[in-house]
């Protein structure tokens, strides 16, 4: 992965970030990203913002938050496990873009409807997914960056719908190219609001299955913590926007809440799986018992409720 799409991987944390982690205890990783990963973070320039957070800063933590993401092959399996199925009602309907009419709503729901998305071709829902798609070119257009999504997109999309992998490619290069244009438009606070709120739908919609896989779910949740921390750190060092200020202070409830899970610290193990993939296992351990999951599960319903008003 390059420098460029290790950035452009900030509007994807919640599409096939945040979802996905959810699935696995260890995260995957080739030989070349780490290496690439370890590469530019030793030779990037130690510039700093106005706002004091150094450009490298940004830059790792993106990746740190990207890189948390295993598979999504893994969050399929994990539901699928479990019996779930897909459930539609937890999307935020296509439908509901017509009434985001201000670019701080429409960046919002970029990030809401990219983790649908992403739920949707998990699951194979390819219909959903192309609906999804398509909602979200709706929005870039209303933000000035149609030319992202492309009819020549839609149409690779289609063509590909009985590809899960292919969808997922698509929509990897789709949320990379629409946070590059956000960022390079001078438009950062919106970059925030699209990484912020995908996280948070992310979450909502692992939260709607934890009847079905209530165990395997709970630590996956629970280690989002550290997720959380780093998505909040990010987008605090961006401009101070009204409607940004406004989710991380709603926000600021799913870290009280995250306050209840215990941290157990201990050396990890890198395990080679094959020639180009390394399991990370051992290391931290975070747990939560069930009223703080409840906590969580509720605090997060609250503000994904805000996201999408």
């Amino acid at each position: 992965m390059n420098t460029r799409k290790t950035l452009l991987a900030a509007a994807l944390v919640p599409a096939l970030g945040t979802l996905i982690f959810l699935g696995s205890t260890g995260c995957n990783s080739s030989n070349s990203d780490a290496a690439e990963s370890a590469a530019s973070t030793e030779t990037e320039a130690p510039q700093h913002d106005a706002d004091g957070m150094s450009v490298t800063s940004r830059t790792g933590t993106l990746k740190k938050i990207f890189h948390a993401a295993p598979s999504p092959v893994e969050m399929a399996k994990l539901i699928h496990r479990s019996g779930a199925t897909f459930d539609a009602a937890a999307c935020n309907p296509t439908g509901a873009n017509a009434r985001y009419n201000t670019s701080d709503r429409q960046a919002i729901n970029l990030g809401v409807y990219g983790a649908d998305l992403s739920y949707s071709t998990i699951f194979e829902e390819n219909a959903a997914s192309l609906e999804y798609l398509s909602a979200i070119k709706n929005l870039s257009a209303q933000l000035g960056i149609s030319d992202v999504i492309t009819d020549e997109v839609l149409q690779d999309a289609e063509a590909n719908r009985g590809d899960r992998q292919a969808l997922i490619n698509i929509v990897s290069d789709t949320f990379y190219d629409l946070n590059e244009r956000l960022k390079s438009n001078g438009t950062e606070d919106l970059a925030g609001l699209l990484v912020a709120a995908g996280w948070v739908e992310g979450m909502y919609l692992a939260t709607q299955h934890l009847d079905q896989s209530p165990t395997e779910l709970k630590a996956r949740i629970a280690e989002q913590k550290m997720t959380l921390d780093d998505v909040m750190r990010l987008c605090r060092s961006y401009e101070a926007t009204p409607e940004l200020t406004a989710l991380l202070t709603r926000m600021e409830t799913i870290e009280a809440a995250y306050a209840g899970v215990s941290l157990t610290e201990s050396e990890g193990n890198v395990t080679q799986e094959d020639e180009n993939t390394f399991v990370l296992g051992g290391g931290d351990e975070y747990t939560a018992d069930d009223a703080t999951v409840a906590a969580i599960a509720s605090a997060v319903a609250e503000v994904r409720t805000f996201c999408i008003q």
